[in-house]
């Protein structure tokens, strides 16, 4: 590893900006009916992309569960009172525990929320963290409009992966959208640059 550069390896990419016809049946009926749009992509991707190898999850949401947030505050202001299950619901990382527990899964995660950088640094917490093998996750619901991905990676070549470079430097020019990160994993771009580093696919 050069200075200044992290590698690390994508063995499955998956993303979606539709809930539309989403094949939830891995989760027990009674559950689905209580899930959000966010749950649903969330719960999805993680289950699209997940392998026994994981040993660390990354989620991170600019607006996590801005629905249900909206919600309590609208039931406060009402009925100066709140539910139980909507108030659980509302947390952050409430999305990606629900993957966990369903699948009976126990890794540690952590949960990201940056503001409108909330897709990089949870990428970057993703690459820089001290496991090998790791499943990075973000999804974003707001006004209807979906954005959401999930990255299987490891920080050592597999058979088939795809190898990336990520160079931490300050960058003038920014180029940090969801789609391009889209754009950039599913190899349709081979580098975007960002305010914080530059990601490059390296041609194997």
């Amino acid at each position: 590893m050069k200075e200044n550069i992290l590698e690390f390896y994508v063995n499955k990419f998956c993303c979606l900006n539709s809930i539309d016809g989403l094949d939830l049946s891995f989760i027990p009926p009674i559950a689905r009916r209580r899930m959000s749009s966010l749950d649903k992509l969330t719960l999805f991707l993680l289950n699209e992309t997940y392998t026994d190898n994981i040993q660390y999850i990354v989620f991170s949401s600019q607006f996590g569960q801005i629905d249900r947030l909206l919600k309590i505050i609208s039931q406060y202001q009402e009925c100066k009172e709140v539910s139980p299950n909507t108030f659980s619901g509302s947390v952050h990382n409430y999305s990606v525990s629900s993957f966990l527990l369903n699948r009976r899964i126990s890794v540690p995660y952590t949960s990201v929320a940056a503001g409108e950088e909330s897709l990089l640094m949870g990428l970057l917490s993703s690459v820089i963290s001290n496991y090998n093998n790791v499943l990075f996750c973000y999804a974003d619901v707001n006004n209807g409009e979906c954005n959401s991905l999930a990255i299987n990676l490891t920080k050592k070549t597999l058979p088939e992966s795809a190898k990336y470079n990520l160079k931490q430097e300050n960058n003038s020019v920014k180029q940090d959208t969801f789609k391009n990160f889209v754009n950039l994993f599913s190899g349709k771009l081979t580098s975007i640059k960002t305010p914080a580093f530059t990601v490059e696919r390296v041609m194997q």
